[in-house]
């Protein structure tokens, strides 16, 4: 096209030569004037990218609250909806996006006879829907009630809980207020904490009343709460105004999904800087939204760039498989492959061997653990634990046995989650050589009250056990009996299984009777969830995945959680219980970041669970045409979906 256009140029100008010829020799030629030369227009900036599955729907509230809550949906509307609040690129900071500041404080009001939580929070005055409707306040308030009147589940009671939740309101155009219960059904006290109101409500979607409200009104006449559901999850949007960057153009089942750029998007050429120091600084160009948070705007600055998008289109292109997605990345169809369950070591070494592409390895937002059964012996002597935690060579594992396909993890809080995670935990273990460790290990046990027929030996160059520990009797006596480690099999996970073939070998090393049992995934669940737990289960090895702020921290060890929550070791200690309220409780950045500080310490040193490692994430591009802001990132590039929004085209 673009030779075609440049031919017709020369040809055009070619002739007007003539024709000025043609005068100055004063001949009686043609008088037509003369026809300039129209630049060609720019080429679309086009951002390809690969997803190895189709998306499950087009409709947001299907995807937030329904059955559409796929993770390959989440990259295709990412453009969609926005929220008060965000997650900062990198450090993973609570910042404003609609929110126009920081929410006032949470404040105690009697309405009508009844006491409500509540706070206000200023909305931004130049953000606009795609259509060039103005956001306000309504957008919100008509999300909230709808998902609270139609009962919408899932991710929407996640973040708009109606146990605590009352009701919001729409003070002005540009004002909301929130109502929180300060009592439950019982007449009990309570206050929403940062889960509930920050991260929670903070982060509810927000969508179009002007065009949402139509559907959303005759899904009510549907018939019951379920019929309401479908027919509202069952609308094919058309059209719909977004508010995120992108708008929807074009949808082929099972070919692609095309996005064009918002033109008006309303946070289009913001600047953003993150500090050493921990400040953060927004530079708006408007010049009516610039903010600095988390400390003084001064110092290095570890990460600086533009808010875009910076392409014309995005197209996500659906290919069956994982395969064939690389295999159009390697000819150059696509430039990004999406891959949530980490890439295969073979297409690594691939891409390794090709210029013109690359791949990044991050941490993923996942931790595997070995836990304790703490109400039984020995499990419940914290010497014991700590000698286990010696014994067990994370970077030995991950680095040599795993080849660098996962990271040595010490926190139940991934060191990428930069704004929650403590660096100063204790790192048990750490360096040490073998024979360090088993000497350790020993000497913590029998400190303890432990005692050997034969205690262990290392050989004297330090390289093998040369005399294994034998007839290990506990404090009272008795004889330690063969310990058992449940772990998934090789066939659900190599490296779950790998670890507990190390941990099994080097227990036994120290005298430590040990077995490892490789099962299937679903026997586990079985048995950390049945009536026989707290006499059965001795050892297990399994994973969580991790959500950004970090409430899981009171959900996996507080006494409350043995019976009826996850905590299946039966870990309880009074001190963490009174910290991990305290940390639920917290309505402020600070005072939860201490509070969770203290409880990464606390986990860490009296080892409920022995923290093993994170996952890796490869992520693949094409580097020579992608400028990405950052490829350092806690779960990777599609964890931020893509950096579809700041990424630029070379």
């Amino acid at each position: 096209m673009n030779g075609q256009i440049g031919f017709k140029h020369l040809v055009v100008g070619a002739f007007a030569a003539l024709i000025g010829l043609a005068v100055a020799c004063g001949g009686d030629g043609p008088s037509e004037p003369v026809v300039p030369s129209v630049p060609p227009t720019p080429a679309p900036v086009i951002l390809n990218m690969g997803i190895s599955e189709e998306p499950s729907t087009r409709n947001y509230w299907n995807y937030f609250g329904g059955t559409g809550g796929s993770v390959w949906t989440a990259y295709v509307l990412d453009g969609v909806a926005t929220t008060l609040y965000d997650y900062s690129h990198q450090r993973f900071d609570w910042v404003p996006k609609l929110a126009n500041g920081l929410p006032s404080p949470l404040i105690k009001e009697t309405i009508n006879g009844a006491q409500y939580w509540t706070a206000e929070v200023k909305l931004k005055e130049n953000a606009y829907w795609s259509d060039g409707v103005q956001i306000t306040s309504s957008d919100f308030t008509f999300v909230v009630d709808t998902a609270l009147e139609m009962e919408l589940g899932n991710n929407f009671y996640g973040v708009i809980d109606p146990d605590f939740l009352s009701h919001v309101e729409a003070v002005s155009p540009h004002l909301v207020k929130v109502f929180f219960y300060a009592e439950d059904p019982d007449g009990n006290p309570m206050k929403p904490g940062m889960s509930v109101w920050q991260f929670g409500l903070g982060f509810a979607p927000i969508l179009p009343q002007h065009y949402w409200e139509p559907i959303v009104a005759q899904a009510k006449l549907a018939g019951d709460i379920a019929a309401q559901q479908e027919t509202l999850f069952s609308h094919i949007p058309e059209n719909e105004p977004t508010a995120n960057g992108f708008v929807s153009k074009r949808w082929e089942d099972s070919a692609f999904v095309e996005n064009a750029r918002a033109d008006n998007y309303w946070r289009q050429g913001t600047r953003v800087f993150l500090y050493e120091n921990g400040a953060y600084r927004e530079d708006d160009p408007s010049n009516l939204n610039d903010f600095t948070i988390y400390g003084d705007a001064v110092g290095p600055i570890s990460l600086e760039f533009e808010e875009g998008p910076h392409v014309d289109f995005e197209i996500f292109n659906v290919y069956s498989s994982q395969d064939a997605a690389m295999l159009a990345l390697e000819k150059g169809d696509i430039d990004y492959v999406f891959s949530p369950q980490g890439l295969e070591r073979a297409f690594q070494d691939k891409i390794r061997g090709n210029p013109e592409l690359d791949i990044v390895s991050n941490e993923a937002n996942k931790v595997r653990y070995l836990g304790f059964n703490t109400r039984k012996a020995p499990f419940n002597i914290q010497e014991f634990r700590e000698a286990v935690a010696l014994l067990i060579d994370k970077e030995f594992v991950t680095g040599t046995i795993l080849q660098g396909s996962a990271f040595p993890s010490y926190s139940m809080v991934p060191e990428g989650n930069g704004a929650w995670h403590n660096p100063n935990v204790a790192r048990i273990g750490e360096g040490l050589n073998r024979a360090e460790r088993l000497q350790q290990a020993v000497a913590l046990l029998k400190q303890a009250g432990f005692t050997y027929e034969v205690e262990p030996q290392i050989s004297e160059d330090g390289n093998f056990v040369e005399v294994t520990g034998e007839g290990l009797r506990m404090p009272n006596g008795e004889l330690m009996p063969v310990l058992g480690i449940l772990a998934p099999s090789a066939g659900y996970d190599p490296m779950r299984s790998t670890f507990a073939i190390w941990i099994e070998r080097w227990m036994n090393d120290a005298g430590i009777p040990t077995k490892a049992k490789l099962t299937g995934f679903g026997v586990i669940v079985d048995t950390l969830f049945s009536e026989d737990v707290e006499s059965e289960l001795d050892m297990w090895i399994m994973g969580w995945n991790l959500s950004l702020f970090p409430d899981y921290m009171e959900a996996y060890f507080h006494t409350r959680n043995i019976e009826d929550g996850v905590n299946w070791g039966g870990y309880s200690n009074p001190r963490y219980d009174e910290l991990a309220e305290q940390f639920l409780n917290d309505d402020t950045i600070e005072g939860s970041r201490t509070r969770v500080f203290e409880m990464q310490e606390f986990v860490a040193k009296d080892l409920p669970y022995v923290v093993l490692f994170s996952p890796q994430l490869v992520d693949a591009f094409r580097t020579s045409k992608l400028q990405y802001p950052y490829t350092n990132a806690l779960g990777g590039l599609e964890f931020v979906n893509g950096l579809h929004r700041t990424v630029q085209i070379e």
